[in-house]
């Protein structure tokens, strides 16, 4: 080329092409446009190869808000490139997120159907949003928004008078008749936090913690988001991509949350929803059958999972429209807010105090009564829209450019005792007129919004059932088993620094945390920090040793405390004793990382390692021996700790795998499976074993695992699944 390219990588992901007569970016992770609205938006997107990034839970072609952007301030068009096999999944996810579902039908989601006061004819609603006169039909239309290119058969496109080959694994030359360079697009990797860890942060009986209060297009603010905090436990709603690394940040215990409400898709509002469900653990989430299935769709489309894998992925508990629905013991009450797709907000009720969150929505009364008088809405519709509840305890409402958002000028416009108990979201600080008496709503836990409220009477029986339900290994017991853990577990409380065990003495009890966080200490050194739901003291009794490390209460600790002999009663006839041993004896032994070089198991959390390590029964076989044949079922499943395996598949060439590869086929949707190959020990092999059932079970339970599983089973065999 005449000019060298400047290649750039940017920090939210995605890379920068460019010299002064060309601007391109590949790839478009979630606010990819904050890093780029300083020096220049481009309007000519190269999508990657996969369009989804299972490590990270993100969308890697989020192009939403670059064709917004383009599109109403640049009056342009986004031009995007991709693969034949991509446009049609990328012609869904915008169609989808732009323009709302092609089939609405929301008929069940109210008590009495279309008769019930306040519903919405959202056909006549988004043809509102959709309407521009100027246009051939009338209204938009996503090829008046954006221009897919689509390379040929060649794998070459031209544009802007330069070639782009696609060369594979994300690797592309681009050429002009005067030079050529070769550009390679590796996917972004999560920063390590080196912070020290925080104090734990102890959530409120009733509030709200804001993660974020901006907009899409505030390069300066965290993407609105929050935590509801409802008889101490979390929602998220809607929450921004990374949260779980800013909760962490913040001292706050993920495993307190467990519910997630999604209002809408627009992409600063669902792209960290998806995120969640894949990290540790399963989520429920809370929203009208009109959006999950919208959800589905656009990230069905972007991952490639089938409708019914999407919704394996998370536990999904519908809403009625303005019907009391309980969520942690608070009563919630859904309505449909007017925004240019489905949009729901909502009210809780919790001893005594109320709160209210608006969601995305225009509240003006002009353009609604505008809206009533064209025939848009119905009188039931406006009279809904306009009885927003301002009387709540607290008050988090949206605000932003009309008719998608509700201007400010309406909000300044609000009575003085109104505006006592509202916080503004979705804005930029600066946009708030100074002496209105607004304000933002504060980020970050140290500012989180507390209602008072009397604690409820909530027994130690409850918590400490509570606690039984979050410990993984006690998943599997029956139900009347809670009775007996009940009479053995004893309560105890213990001052920051207290030692709880000193290490040489012998095993003769059981812990779990109720509340609190403790570290794990040898030789000086700490070895790990437990907090809430973790346990300790089981290998001591199960191996009959000493204890093998000192455990010092960081903070004030509760503790539930079993004896060593309650505790081998309360598991005798389950499969507890085989379990909690198989993980004793797997610490003991070291078998800890397993496989950090897999890509499926290498990014396991902590708590998933341990989940885990009860399934792993390390297995040697020395060279030349069979570990399955073609054909037959796949009733286990092999890590490779140390050593060499040959894959001889009935067709194909032979591969051999080594450390961290794991060996066996998975089927579609946890369906049982048969092998595709021969596989035969090259050396003497130390393996990791895995019963069948019990690693579908664990798939089933931190589905992200399952979800990368699947990415690397699409692909040819590199040294991780087979």
């Amino acid at each position: 080329m005449n000019q060298s390219l400047i290649v750039e990588n940017l920090a939210r992901g995605g890379t920068l092409v460019r010299n002064e007569s060309f601007l391109l970016q590949i790839g478009a992770y979630p606010e990819t446009i904050k890093d780029t609205m300083g020096s220049g938006v481009p309007d000519l997107f190269l999508v990657p190869a996969e369009l989804f990034d299972t490590t990270r839970g993100i969308s890697a072609a989020d192009l939403e808000f670059p064709i917004y952007y383009n599109y109403f301030l640049k009056n342009r068009k986004l031009r995007f490139i991709c693969r034949r096999s991509q446009h049609s999944a990328l012609m869904t996810v915008l169609t989808e997120a732009i323009f709302g579902p092609a089939e609405l039908s929301c008929e069940g989601e109210f008590v009495d159907g279309p008769e019930t006061p306040g519903y919405p004819h959202f056909e006549k609603e988004l043809a509102f949003y959709q309407a521009e006169p100027g246009l051939p039909l009338g209204r938009r239309t996503l090829r008046d928004m954006a221009v897919p290119l689509v390379f040929n058969e060649e794998r070459r496109v031209t544009v802007d008078g330069v070639a782009i080959d696609d060369l594979g694994g994300n690797r592309y030359l681009f050429s002009t008749e005067h030079a050529s360079q070769e550009v390679h697009f590796e996917r972004p990797q999560d920063q390590e936090c080196c912070l020290p860890a925080p104090p734990a942060f102890e959530p409120p009986m009733f509030g709200v913690t804001i993660i974020g209060s901006g907009h899409g297009f505030d390069a300066a603010a965290r993407t609105s988001g929050f935590i509801l905090w409802v008889n101490g436990s979390g929602i998220l709603v809607d929450p921004p991509v990374n949260s779980t690394r800013w909760l962490e940040q913040e001292g706050v215990d993920t495993r307190r949350i467990h519910d997630i409400i999604l209002t809408h898709c627009h992409a600063d509002h669902d792209s960290g929803t998806l995120q969640k469900v894949l990290q540790e653990g399963r989520v429920r989430i809370h929203t009208t059958p009109t959006v999950i299935r919208s959800f589905v769709r656009k990230y069905g489309a972007l991952t490639g999972l089938s409708r019914s894998e999407m919704y394996s992925l998370f536990d999904y508990s519908p809403v009625l429209i303005d019907q009391p629905v309980n969520i942690s013991g608070g009563e919630f009450r859904f309505r449909y807010r007017l925004h240019p797709i489905p949009t729901v907000g909502f009210e809780v009720f919790f001893q005594g105090k109320s709160f209210v969150y608006s969601s995305d929505t225009l509240y003006d009364e002009k353009i609604i009564h505008s809206l009533h008088d064209r025939g848009v809405i119905s009188r039931s519709r406006m009279e809904d829209l306009l009885s927003f509840p301002w009387h709540h305890s607290l008050v988090l409402h949206e605000a932003g450019m009309a008719p998608v958002h509700t201007p400010m000028e309406v909000l300044e416009q609000l009575p003085p005792e109104v505006k006592s108990n509202l916080y503004l979201t979705h804005i930029s600080e600066g946009s708030i007129p100074p002496r209105s008496e607004l304000r933002l709503a504060p980020t970050g836990s140290a500012n989180t919004l507390i209602l008072e409220v009397p604690c409820p009477e909530l027994s130690l029986a409850q918590r400490m059932l509570d606690v039984l339900g979050h410990v993984d290994l006690f998943r599997i017991l029956r139900v009347d088993k809670a009775a007996e853990f009940l009479r053995i577990a004893h309560y105890s409380s213990h001052p920051a620094g207290q030692v709880i065990l000193r290490r040489g003495t012998p095993g003769t009890t059981f812990h779990i945390v109720l509340s609190g966080e403790a570290d794990v200490i040898r030789d000086g050194g700490v070895l790990s920090r437990i907090g809430r739901y973790d346990y300790f003291g089981e290998m001591a009794l199960l191996l009959g040793s000493p204890r093998g490390a000192d455990v010092v209460a960081k903070t004030d600790l509760e503790l539930l405390t079993i004896s060593r002999y309650d505790f081998l009663c309360f598991i005798r006839g389950t499969r507890l004793p085989g379990l909690f041993r198989q993980v004793a004896e797997n610490r003991a032994r070291g078998v800890q990382t397993l496989a950090p070089e897999n890509r499926v198991f290498g990014p396991l959390s902590a708590y998933q390692k341990a989940q885990l390590l009860a399934i792993v029964r390390p297995l040697e076989i020395s060279a030349g021996e069979n570990l399955f044949e073609p054909g037959q079922s796949v009733t286990e499943y092999f890590l490779i700790d140390s050593g060499e395996v040959e894959i001889e598949p009935v067709s194909g060439r032979n591969v051999v795998a080594r450390e961290g590869a794991l060996l066996g086929r998975v089927g579609r949707e946890f369906q049982p499976s048969t092998h595709t190959a021969r596989a035969i020990a090259r050396s003497d092999t130390r393996l990791l074993a895995m019963d069948a059932d019990d690693l579908m079970d664990f798939f089933r339970e931190n589905p992200g695992v399952y979800v990368r599983l699947m990415e690397a089973m699409s692909e040819p065999f590199v040294n991780h699944v087979t």
